[in-house]
């Protein structure tokens, strides 16, 4: 696995095209991480970070090729940035204190009734955000840092952007393209790690739905306290 740091630059034409369609952005990630890897452990995943500058992340099987990115969308005079990431998930160890960024879809099946697939919904509130992490995060391998020793119902996790990008999608099932519609959320915070095998498949095929549009790229830093 790699990962890949792209700087961008928003006042290119090509860069603001990118950054305002995830169906966009999807095709160039892909097609610059080889066309594949979208589907389990594995696959490609991407986020963009925005601050005081524009930071796109790609997470691949194998070595991007950044090219054209660069050439069409990124700061000029900037170049890609792509790290092995296997000897830092081989790192990972049980009781490890990691500072965190997710950008995640969180959404919930509401019941149709028997004997029919729920329907997904997003979820819209801050507190109903912070809790779709909260209670995954023991299955996803990890225990989220309280904020004090003496507060055990609070955490260090906070929604710090929201996002509802609506784009259009092809249906190639039904033909004629769908609206789509995601919560984007960009979660801060501090983990300790709880299972290290589980925390890896976590890292690796990402979080929640929407992987392919922005969604489910955990990245982490190391913490001060660990």
């Amino acid at each position: 696995m790699f990962l890949t740091k792209i700087t961008l630059d928003p006042s290119r034409r090509l860069a603001r095209k990118y950054l305002g369609s995830p169906q966009v952005m999807h095709a160039v990630v892909l097609k610059a991480s080889g066309g594949g890897g979208t589907d389990g452990p594995g696959r490609v995943l991407w986020r963009v970070d925005q601050g005081q500058t524009t930071s796109l992340y790609v997470q691949s099987p194998q070595a991007p090729d950044c090219a054209q990115i660069l050439e069409e969308a990124g700061l000029p005079g900037s170049q890609a940035q792509t790290l092995d990431y296997e000897p830092f998930l081989a790192r990972l160890s049980e009781g490890q204190l990691w500072g965190f960024r997710l950008t995640a879809n969180p959404s919930r099946a509401i019941s149709q009734g028997p004997g029919v697939r729920g329907k997904r919904s997003g979820h819209v509130t801050v507190e109903q955000q912070r809790q779709w992490l909260i209670t995954r995060a023991p299955g996803l391998g990890f225990d989220l840092v309280p904020a004090s020793n003496d507060d055990e119902s609070g955490s260090l996790l906070t929604v710090v952007r929201r996002n509802r990008p609506v784009f259009g999608r092809e249906n190639p099932y039904q033909g004629g393209r769908d609206r789509v519609t995601i919560n984007q959320t960009v979660y801060e915070g501090v983990l300790q790690v709880r299972d290290v095998d589980m925390l890896r498949r976590s890292l690796v095929a990402g979080i929640g739905r929407s992987k392919a549009y922005g969604c489910g790229l955990m990245t982490l830093a190391r913490d001060r306290r660990g």
